[in-house]
């Protein structure tokens, strides 16, 4: 048996590309349990490659049999079928530890002067990783890609100089998309500021349907020139726009909507999940697509979207208690302020000016996006 082992690793080191090698000689898994009960950052694994807070119902939990991650240290979900052909695997970097569910597993770098956990993330945050990782993955309920597998992983292992330049590469891109981005969040920040100091001095109010309405129009996928689709997975939650664009359509017809109509997700709209249209594309029946009235109300009925406070409302209405979902009917008479033509040519003009700086923005974090994949694909030549 161990002989034919020793053979299996050798075929399969000759069969590796020349600089590759395979991750299991880096790695340990590493099993630490929360055997002190705390219960601080309680952590979950996104498929974007990040560590995010979680969500699960932790009522009678015992959290002494929760998993300990340090920073450093990787976390990835062994489980691949239910996440899009997608694995969940990211790197601790923005706190000291946080806990893990025991299905997940925990591992770290053995020797960081030959690997980098940084160089290693990058690795993984491939597409071409996710890809692989799904097509390893086994098992008839669930298919799963175990610790075996992912020592078995090849992957090319330049110096440490060269990791070092590698990843500090790729930071200096990732730190100017989230500068860009923080000063989007500012610029959205301070338009709303705006609003609600202008909508403060207003008295008279009128319902949502006064300004807006929902568009229904559908049309075959293939007929929309940016195929663009966005769904409810598309949408990020705390009206932070959109994680991607699809490109493909689980359905043959959408809903077609255009540049500066509002997307909001209708199941669980706590989520708060909404897009300020920048392209035309199209949508599932779960995504509402407003549309205003008039193209001076546009900007407007973005801003009145935005607000916690239409999405409190939208829930006061809501249908179910598993999936909730607002009701239309109910959304539209909402209500909002009777801007005067003065105010809403006032607004406008300032709402105008902010959408132009972040489109700008939005540019540039276009042209970062290509070359931070750039660099990820160069990784593996």
């Amino acid at each position: 048996m161990s002989r034919l082992l020793t053979e299996n690793t050798s075929d399969e080191v000759k069969m590796m590309k020349k600089g590759y090698r395979l991750l299991g000689e880096f790695i340990r898994q590493v099993d630490v349990r929360n055997t002190e009960g705390k219960e601080e950052n309680l952590l979950g694994v996104s498929v974007q490659k990040q560590f995010i807070p979680s969500i699960a119902n932790t009522v009678g939990t015992d959290f002494t049999k929760y998993k300990v991650v340090r920073k450093g240290q990787f976390t990835y979900i062994p489980d691949t079928s239910r996440r899009g052909d997608k694995i969940g695997i990211a790197l601790l970097e923005d706190y000291d530890e946080g806990l893990v569910s025991n299905v997940y597993t925990v591992f770290e770098v053995i020797d960081e002067n030959q690997l980098m956990p940084e160089y290693l993330m990058l690795w993984f945050s491939r597409p071409e990783f996710d890809r692989y990782a799904r097509f390893k993955s086994h098992g008839s309920v669930r298919e799963v890609m175990d610790w075996d597998e992912m020592c078995k992983v090849e992957l090319p292992v330049p110096s440490i100089e060269k990791q070092r330049s590698i990843v500090k590469s790729y930071k200096a891109i990732t730190d100017r998309i989230a500068l860009k981005k923080r000063i989007n969040d500012n610029l959205a920040e301070y338009l709303n500021c705006i609003f609600i100091e202008l909508a403060k001095s207003i008295q008279e109010t009128t319902s949502l349907s006064a300004i807006c309405g929902y568009v229904t129009d559908k049309l075959a996928f293939s007929d929309i020139e940016t195929a663009v689709y966005i769904s409810t997975e598309n949408i990020l939650p705390d009206k932070q726009g959109v994680s991607s664009f699809g490109s493909t359509s689980a359905s043959e017809r959408v809903v077609h909507f255009r540049e500066e109509d509002v997307l909001v997700s209708n199941i669980r709209p706590y989520f708060k999940k909404m897009w300020f249209a920048t392209t035309e594309g199209g949508c599932n029946a779960d995504v509402l697509c407003f549309r205003a009235s008039d193209k001076k109300y546009s900007y407007l009925l973005k801003s009145i979207l935005f607000q916690d406070g239409f999405f409190d409302y939208v829930m006061s209405g809501a249908k179910g208690t598993k999936m909730p979902r607002g009701d239309k009917n109910h959304i539209m008479q909402y209500q909002i302020p009777c801007f005067s033509d003065q105010q809403l040519q006032k607004f406008n003009a300032l709402a105008s000016s902010v959408e132009q700086n972040q489109a700008l923005n939005r540019q540039e974090m276009a042209s970062l996006e290509t070359a931070k994949h750039m660099l990820l694909t160069i990784l593996s030549r």
